[in-house]
């Protein structure tokens, strides 16, 4: 019981796939491995066939076990900025030959995914496509796009390169991965004592986690290197290290994320000067930045991204 709220951690389904069918996909692209000798299959494409933008809009999608190519939702994110080259990178393990699942714990998630999966390992990996792609066409903007554990990810390559442009960040949550895998415990356990239970042993995990020898985890489609690198990261900290702009989005009734704690943070950071850091807080969005009732909300969200992005960027 103490891992239900694992069925809440499936992330924003970033509405890749149908925001990209519109655009003609580059083939040919050069090949990257990483320095383990493993590949990095990635996609780009152009906003007009046969001529590049002079943008790059890099989309990340959560944490869920699938394929980028084969996420499904409604074209949404590409209309944040229509003038930009449109780029997506595939998880270490993950290739468009995996098919699409909407299971928190799928069976045939490849084993090379969940034993080196993780947010720095997913950082990384960006990096270098988007260094390959700026020495053979030098976008003058990139701006990062992402939901939850995108989020996550984009804040961190944010933090660590000075080529960023803009950031836009999803369901963000607090400072601690911790204290919002809590706050997702307390909408999935009914009972006060089995919640207390769980909180309990979901805070012994992470403090194992943090101080013992690496062992053997699976949970979530997940192993231990992408939980020690959740229950680590520092999120305000690394917020903090940003100096471009930077949005962040957080719905009031998210249950995977805590929006207290995001505001809280937000807070914090305004507190120690950080101004390049902007807040929309939509007090009837769930995490997926939806309307309870389950109405798509998406033409507010999208045109408050786009203004911003006009306002600080373009």
């Amino acid at each position: 019981m103490i891992f239900h709220y694992l069925n809440m951690l499936i992330v924003i389904q970033l509405v890749i796939a149908n925001a990209l069918l519109a655009q003609p996909l580059l083939n040919n692209l050069p090949l990257v491995k990483r320095d383990d000798g493993s590949s990095i299959q990635y996609y780009l494409r152009l906003e007009e066939a046969g001529k590049h933008s002079d943008n790059l809009l890099v989309l990340l999608q959560g944490s869920d076990c699938n394929s980028v190519s084969k996420i499904k939702g409604i074209d949404t994110l590409r209309k944040v900025y229509r003038d930009a080259d449109v780029l997506t990178v595939e998880k270490y393990g993950i290739t468009d030959a995996l098919p699409y699942s909407a299971e928190t714990e799928r069976a045939d998630c490849p084993d090379a995914y969940i034993e080196n999966d993780c947010i720095e390992q997913r950082a990384c990996d960006i990096d270098r496509i988007i260094r390959l792609l700026r020495g053979e066409w030098p976008y003058r903007r990139v701006i990062l796009v992402g939901g939850s554990e995108g989020a996550t990810v984009a804040a961190m390559l944010s933090a660590k390169v000075d080529y960023i442009s803009a950031t836009v960040l999803f369901g963000v949550g607090g400072r601690y991965f911790l204290d919002d895998v809590i706050h997702s415990m307390a909408f999935t356990i009914s009972s006060e004592e089995e919640l207390a239970r769980s909180v309990e042993g979901i805070r012994q995990l992470a403090q194992a986690i943090h101080s013992d020898a690496p062992f053997d985890i699976e949970m979530s489609n997940h192993g231990y290197k992408w939980w020690h690198s959740m229950f680590s990261f520092d999120q305000e900290a690394t917020l903090a290290r940003i100096n471009s702009p930077v949005l962040i989005l957080q719905g009031g009734n998210d249950r995977s994320a805590s929006p207290a704690k995001a505001t809280e943070m937000v807070n914090a950071l305004k507190k120690k000067g950080k101004n390049n850091i902007d807040y929309i807080f939509y007090p009837e969005y769930d995490h997926a930045l939806h309307l309870s009732d389950g109405d798509d909300p998406s033409g507010t969200v999208i045109g408050d991204i786009n203004s911003w992005l006009h306002q600080k960027v373009f």
